[in-house]
């Protein structure tokens, strides 16, 4: 599988409108084009993780699951198919949490990963972020990521 971004490279910073509106953004998430799902897949879901933020666990900024099936595709916090479910981030919201590091901190990467699964579903209502993440991992079939920078100046 590959992810790729129209918005961004790999190792490249998130565009604006994928920074906190704390800080001027607009806490959507970047839209991502996938190719290469494997053909037994049955849905795929999509995770954004910070493994910088101060934490001592990171922070899960978005996680997305029964996303339709399709060998290519392109998805955004703005486009989400009719289908698709959101499981509470770290943030206690059900929506993408833009970028939002500790002033001066260094760059904080955002990993934001496609997973094909062999599940035709995970239905997140009443479970925790990290139990669909659970869930998520062990129905795996194939996986892909692409990771964005960002630094807050302050």
């Amino acid at each position: 599988m590959q992810l790729i971004s129209p918005d961004f490279k790999n190792g490249d910073p998130l565009p604006q409108k994928s920074v906190s509106q704390g800080l001027g953004g607009e806490d959507l998430s970047p839209t991502l084009q996938w190719s290469g799902v494997p053909a037994e897949a049955k849905s795929l879901a999509l995770t954004c993780y910070d493994p910088d933020a101060p934490t001592g666990s990171g922070f899960w900024h978005m996680i997305i699951t029964n996303i339709p099936v399709s060998e290519s595709g392109e998805i955004s916090s703005a486009t989400l198919p009719a289908s698709a479910k959101s499981a509470l981030n770290d943030a206690g919201t059900e929506n993408f949490t833009g970028a939002y590091p500790p002033p001066d901190d260094p760059a904080h990467r955002y990993i934001f990963t496609l997973h094909a699964l062999s599940l035709d579903e995970i239905e997140p209502d009443g479970m925790t972020g990290a139990y669909v993440r659970f869930n998520i991992m062990r129905n795996q079939l194939a996986s892909a990521s692409i990771t964005g920078l960002f630094k807050n100046n302050g």
